[in-house]
């Protein structure tokens, strides 16, 4: 079932792109509109198969009680995003069920849903009438091939259900997808394929696993209708296999993350620095316009892109004079061994080259590699930028934090040397946004926490703590080693 969650006022102004999305409202009501009344036209479309009504009306009933309560049994998975069970019912409706009663059926359970979760009257008409549509589109492209009820027939086969699964499965999921599609391409400002892909990507298994066992209620249901209760059985392991696949991925990136955090607490001007490396780096990849995928991979990477340094020695870390050539070194190998840490962990693995590059200049003279230009993962690019600039507008042991003004003058004088200058270019940008901005650690300060105690920020006035200053080493960019 397309679920639209965009389409409310409350999420809208919860968006980074608020301003672009109020503007968009107009053209997605009248695009809710136009699906409301192709939904509704749709029922006067001659059905392209028909059968005894003795036949079908008991599952007719069923499913449609059957609808209304898997409508509220949602799977989250593993990749973000999530799917509804009462797509087996969906499924299973639209091959036992003639138009326009099967698209009805469903539509209902749509309805009951919307009403009962208060759902918002944009957002509920477009759920409600883009199942409509949908059924109906998927009814009249299974007619191309007849009916499910033929299979008991002595020259039926089981095997011909296969191609009105197909043709099933490729309409419902088709016309479904292209419809939420057009919303986020809508409210988003993106293309319509790049949502389309990132869509799949997040719910296609779960949608096949669903379809899959809606196929077989079919199957059963035609053969021996009381035996489709042993479904419950594969329904339910797939609903609390996905959601344990996903807690135990979300574990993981906890304590993964929560290394990170430690590493940032060992430094009492370095605290939250990483979280807001994560945030600002995703905006910025989302300024730059490159896929959602990409920017959930450099959010995730930057969350962590300071790990390496859990192998650093306070004595370093923590040093308010000049470091030596030997503890330079040391202090570099963090780069390295964040990626080695990261390379261990699947969910981690893709965002590996990312930390290992984050200090990489476009001239070639960073490191750990001394990649130059594009040779440089276009991730590590962006974190680069926005670390840096979070590290300059920070205090260290070393300097007091720059200010907003003359951090962003640096970045801008390091455009074409140490960092992409297209990169650069569209942060200064993102930075003169009106609007909230990404917030600069030094209108943020914290206080580390202290051991035993639940992590509380100081308020905005308080003052971190100052050690003892150095002067920058020649690893420190711009006077910003993060």
């Amino acid at each position: 079932m397309p679920e639209v969650q965009t389409v409310t006022e409350q999420h809208l102004t919860d968006s980074p792109a608020y301003a672009r999305r109020d503007s968009s409202l107009p053209r997605l009501r009248t695009y809710v509109g136009i699906v409301a009344g192709l939904g509704v036209a749709s029922l006067w479309i001659s059905p392209t198969w028909t059968a005894p009504s003795e036949i079908w009306l008991p599952a007719f009933v069923v499913l449609t009680m059957l609808s209304i309560l898997l409508e509220f049994v949602i799977v989250p998975m593993p990749a973000g995003g999530s799917f509804s069970m009462a797509t087996i019912s969906h499924v299973a409706t639209i091959l036992l069920v003639p138009a326009p009663l099967a698209a009805a059926s469903i539509a209902l359970s749509v309805l009951v849903e919307q009403i009962v979760r208060s759902a918002p009257l944009l957002k509920a008409t477009f759920n409600v009438a883009g199942m409509l549509l949908t059924a109906s589109v998927a009814s009249f492209a299974m007619g191309f091939y007849g009916t499910v009820w033929q299979v008991p027939s002595p020259t039926g086969s089981e095997l011909t259900l296969l191609l009105p699964f197909a043709l099933v499965a490729i309409s419902y999921f088709g016309v479904n997808a292209l419809l939420l599609s057009i919303v986020f391409a809508i409210t988003d400002h993106r293309p319509i394929v790049s949502v389309l892909r990132d869509s799949a990507r997040g719910t296609l298994l779960g949608e096949l696993a669903t379809t899959a066992i809606g196929a077989h209620f079919a199957l059963i249901w035609v053969i021996e209708p009381l035996l489709v209760v042993v479904l419950a059985v594969p329904a339910i392991v797939i609903a609390r296999s996905f959601d344990h696949i996903r807690r135990l991925n979300t574990e993981t990136r906890g304590a993964v993350r929560s290394l990170a955090e430690i590493v940032d607490h060992r430094d009492a001007t370095t605290f939250h620095h990483s979280e807001r490396v994560a945030a600002n780096a995703a905006r910025l990849a989302r300024v730059l316009e490159l896929p959602e995928p990409e920017v959930e991979l450099i959010e995730q990477a930057a969350s962590v892109h300071d790990l390496g340094k859990i192998g650093v020695p306070d004595l370093v870390l923590l040093k308010p004079g000049p470091l030596t050539s030997v503890e330079m070194e040391s202090m570099r190998r963090h780069t390295e061994l964040g990626s080695e840490i990261l390379t261990g962990i699947r969910l981690f693995r893709p965002g590996a080259n990312i930390v290992r590059h984050h200090h990489e200049r476009w001239d070639g003279g960073g490191y750990p590699d001394g990649l130059a230009g594009e040779a440089i993962p276009v991730g590590a690019r962006v974190v680069a930028v926005v670390d840096a600039f979070d590290a300059m507008t920070s205090d260290r042991p070393y300097r007091h934090a720059l200010s907003r003004t003359e951090a962003l003058g640096r970045i801008a004088d390091g455009a074409g040397s140490q960092w992409d200058p297209r990169i650069v270019g569209a942060f200064l940008a993102m930075m003169a946004e009106p609007g909230p901005l990404p917030a600069a650690a030094s209108e943020k300060t914290a206080k580390a926490p202290q051991p035993a105690r639940r992590r509380r920020p100081l308020p905005a006035t308080a003052k971190t703590p100052q050690p003892a200053r150095r002067r920058p080493s020649a690893i420190d960019p711009e006077g910003a080693e993060a």
